[in-house]
């Protein structure tokens, strides 16, 4: 914790000074995370239920390619969670899959994959926010940008609104992590699936070994 002792001088003085200093620590914030490569990218429309998961990364000199969602279907009168887990696929030899936290329910749709040469490098959710229905179901569906400009998008759930594209991953997605609430049991609502963010690859990364 850093403690700031300002003159006593007038309330305008002192916002002025600290918002100065909160700017410049948030500066420097972000030049170290750049400097160390950790770029991350996200979106502003995700949910604030649950925890974030682990950071799962591409194997040395791979990144995600494909990506495939594990979802609860639409179900009248039943309680849905929507997307629940997402894996990305690495272009390793062993097609490695990532998933941070994974969901609890819900079944595998097809893996969606860039074209031939392309990778991924940003994403978009479509997500039902809080309090919007009387069935929360925080993020419905996800789809990713490649480096070609084209997206690629699989069958997800329909409830919500899509948000804007998150920035871009230059050399590619390498790392995920998820948001996710875990199964509270029939007698809460469950919503699985909160929010997801996405770790940018580095020279570092892509280097094979």
């Amino acid at each position: 914790m850093i403690l700031i002792s300002l003159p006593n001088s007038g309330n305008i003085f002192q916002s002025a000074m600290i918002k100065n200093v909160v700017v410049g620590y948030l500066a420097l914030f972000v030049f170290l995370g750049l400097a160390n490569g950790q770029q991350v990218i996200t979106v502003t429309n995700g949910e604030t239920d649950g925890r974030w998961g682990p950071l799962e990364t591409c194997p040395s000199g791979s990144r995600a390619v494909s990506y495939q969602t594990q979802n609860e279907l639409d179900a009248p009168v039943v309680d849905d969670s929507a997307v629940n887990t997402i894996a990305i696929f690495c272009d390793d030899p062993l097609q490695t899959n990532l998933t941070s936290t994974p969901g609890h329910t819900g079944n595998w749709q097809n893996v969606q994959t860039c074209p031939f040469g392309a990778y991924m490098k940003s994403f978009q959710l479509r997500v039902s926010p809080a309090g919007n229905t009387t069935d929360n179901t925080a993020v419905n569906d996800i789809r990713f940008m490649c480096s070609n400009d084209r997206d690629i998008n699989g069958i997800g759930n329909r409830e919500g609104y899509w948000g804007e594209y998150s920035a871009e991953c230059l050399d590619g997605i390498c790392g995920i992590e998820t948001r996710v609430r875990p199964d509270g049991g029939l007698l809460v609502d469950n919503t699985a699936l909160n929010d997801v963010r996405f770790t940018c690859c580095t020279a570092v990364d892509l280097k094979k070994f």
